[in-house]
């Protein structure tokens, strides 16, 4: 669902509501996830330095609370914290993503 930065290691948080920690940067993660999954992995999202999500499991966005939740509406169910700045990033990119889908509706 998500992968926090922990210094110079990851904790990677998985669907079944597990983690585990990796001797890897995020931004190692990062490359790994685009050069495996290619078209794939544009579902994985870097947000900041610190974070990336899995946009497929964006429940909900609070830019005042600077929270973001991460559920499968199947019992998982994660609370991130953010900045408001990403946050603000995050909406404005899902918006494009869902005018772009109209469009190619009509």
């Amino acid at each position: 669902m998500y992968i926090s930065s922990d210094g110079n290691y990851s904790n990677v948080f998985t669907l079944d509501g597990r983690s585990r920690l990796v001797c890897m940067q995020l931004g190692l993660i990062e490359d790994l996830i685009g050069n495996q999954l290619g078209d794939n992995g544009g579902n994985f999202l870097r947000l900041g330095r610190s974070l990336i999500i899995n946009t497929d499991y964006i429940y909900f966005i609070d830019v005042g609370k600077q929270q973001l939740i991460l559920s499968d509406c199947s019992g998982s169910w994660h609370e991130l914290t953010a900045s408001r700045e990403v946050l603000i990033k995050l909406k404005a990119y899902l918006e494009s993503l869902i005018k772009v889908e109209l469009n190619e509706k009509d």
